[in-house]
């Protein structure tokens, strides 16, 4: 009788890896996902990103728009993943 061999990790699925993505309720969480599923992605700046002024936004504004950094990150790397193979 042959036994199956269970070798390496079997990354998810995207669909899978898009929910988890989206579950993540903490940077530590999504960068741990990260690592975990060998996902890749580049960051790169914008010439002149520099010159722009900041804009301030108001605490209510940050909530209504869901525009925190992990909101942010979560969005690249949906991205990212969307985009590979």
């Amino acid at each position: 009788m042959n036994a199956a061999k269970v070798t390496g990790y079997a990354k998810k699925p995207k669909k899978e890896l898009i929910k988890a993505i989206d579950d993540c309720v903490s940077l530590s969480q999504l960068f741990a996902l990260i690592q975990h599923e060998n996902i890749t992605m580049q960051m790169h700046s914008q010439p002149g990103a520099s010159n722009l002024a900041p804009k301030v936004l108001s605490a209510q504004e940050i909530i209504d728009k869901k525009d925190t950094p992990l909101e942010r990150l979560k969005t690249e790397i949906k991205k990212s993943v969307l985009k590979s193979k």
